[in-house]
């Protein structure tokens, strides 16, 4: 169980060619990107991002034991999307995450790439 965890949406045009830009720009951060049935898992050890594209944008979660992994994730993302597109809002508002995401259940659906 993670002790961090955060939800955002963003509104953006061509989601699945921004997840796939986004994880070419992760790549070298985080141990492994693995595909799920509706996104991608980038593992970063103690620490994990979700990005799911939808037909309207991208959900992003992030989940980590360690505040200094989670806000750094969260740059990350943001910093990797704010260079491959624009979008409307002036930064990406991000939520404690709704419910509990199960390690097993990702797990089981995750391919490596």
């Amino acid at each position: 169980m993670f002790k961090h965890s955060a939800e955002a949406f963003v509104c953006v045009a061509h989601s699945n060619c921004i997840t796939e830009g986004l994880c070419a720009r992760a790549q070298k951060y985080c141990r492994s990107i693995r595909r799920l049935e509706h996104g991608k898992l980038l593992n970063f050890d103690d620490a994990r991002a979700i990005v799911r594209p939808t037909d309207k944008g991208l959900h992003f979660r992030v989940e980590a034991q360690d505040l200094v992994m989670f806000c750094g994730i969260r740059t990350l993302l943001q910093g990797s999307l704010s260079a491959i597109t624009t979008f409307p809002d002036a930064g990406i508002e991000w939520h404690p995450a709704g419910g509990v995401s199960s390690g097993a259940n990702l797990n089981s659906q995750a391919t490596p790439l």
